[in-house]
């Protein structure tokens, strides 16, 4: 009887942890979706450009993806391919 209460009460313990731990996940992920979407739509070329016009007489062009590099390796690779010819 002894050790049933105290198994109890440690295993009552555990899940108290583990319900606040899956509150604070859910409020991470919420705030990492919202962060998603911000970034999302303030790096949007079409948001840049209207941006940019309305601040400056510049203009602006979007980026080709191909001209995108993932890692500046990559971009080493790319360049030495270039000098070579």
């Amino acid at each position: 009887m002894f050790c049933t209460s105290i198994i109890k009460n440690k295993t009552r313990a555990i899940e108290k942890n583990i319900i606040s731990y899956e509150i604070k996940i859910s409020k991470l992920d919420k705030e990492l979706y919202e962060s998603q979407l911000d970034y999302y739509y303030l790096t949007s070329p079409k948001l840049l450009q209207e941006k940019i016009s309305f601040l400056t007489s510049d203009y602006y062009q979007y980026m080709n993806i191909s001209k995108i590099y993932l890692d500046y390796k990559s971009f080493i690779e790319d360049q030495k391919k270039i000098t070579k010819k």
